[in-house]
């Protein structure tokens, strides 16, 4: 396949020491063999506890084409996350994935070939390879999303895309929680970009730690309830059309 003449990709990164190094090095390689001019950002919260930011800072040092962003402890949120690497992104095409290594990220090449009769090219997981209390909590969420706004896509919370920038400049993005990654695709539909969905491997977390659950009795993992509270209020009020 032809490279791209340019792309931009970001991950955000929160307490992800163990992870980072390995996906900056799969990001290089696949964003050197697909295009002529790329870039590497990694949106990293300053909250963190461990050393993602100075691992970034290190290799961000040694290679001009690693940026590292820094999202403000006071500004905490997977959307704010996602806004803040959308803006920051130079170029054209914008992909964007997790930096926890649960994807291969050989496998843009795959969403490659739509996008240019497609305006977002999302990616869904085949066999979604997560605790299956999570799978569940994902089911009851797409569920939700797509009765409250008639939309037909699935994995709404797939974090592996492929957009044109210029979709985000026609169309603002206000979820500050993880539901943003669904209000792209709820907002996309609303203003007529064509979307096309495209089937990616899932593979299960081997490092880090998710921060969507917490221990209870030491061992036994449950979701935390506020950040859900959260989000069933920015679903609210994205189905009134306040956000």
């Amino acid at each position: 396949m032809k490279k791209l003449s340019e792309i931009s990709m970001f991950v955000p990164a929160y307490n992800e020491e163990e992870n980072i190094t390995h996906l900056i090095s799969s990001a290089l390689s696949v964003l050197k063999r697909t295009a002529e001019k790329y870039e590497l950002i990694v949106v990293a919260y300053e909250g963190a506890t461990d050393n993602t930011i100075s691992i970034v800072k290190s290799i961000a040092g040694k290679n001009r084409n690693v940026r590292i962003v820094c999202q403000p402890e006071d500004r905490k949120g997977m959307g704010i996350a996602l806004r803040m690497g959308l803006e920051s992104a130079r170029y054209s095409l914008v992909f964007y994935s997790d930096s926890d290594n649960q994807f291969d990220l050989k496998e843009m090449e795959l969403l490659l070939p739509y996008v240019s009769k497609f305006d977002v090219v999302a990616g869904y997981r085949i066999n979604r390879q997560d605790p299956k209390y999570r799978i569940f909590m994902a089911d009851v969420y797409n569920f939700l999303v797509r009765s409250l706004f008639g939309i037909k896509e699935i994995d709404l919370d797939c974090a592996f895309r492929l957009c044109k920038k210029s979709v985000f400049e026609k169309m603002s993005l206000n979820c500050n929680t993880g539901l943003a990654a669904a209000e792209i695709i709820v907002k996309a539909n609303k203003s007529g970009f064509r979307i096309k969905q495209v089937g990616v491997h899932h593979f299960p977390r081997t490092a880090g730690m998710s921060d969507v659950t917490q221990p209870v009795l030491g061992f036994v993992k449950f979701p935390k309830v506020i950040p859900i509270l959260r989000v069933l209020k920015e679903m609210a009020l994205l189905r009134l059309g306040v956000i």
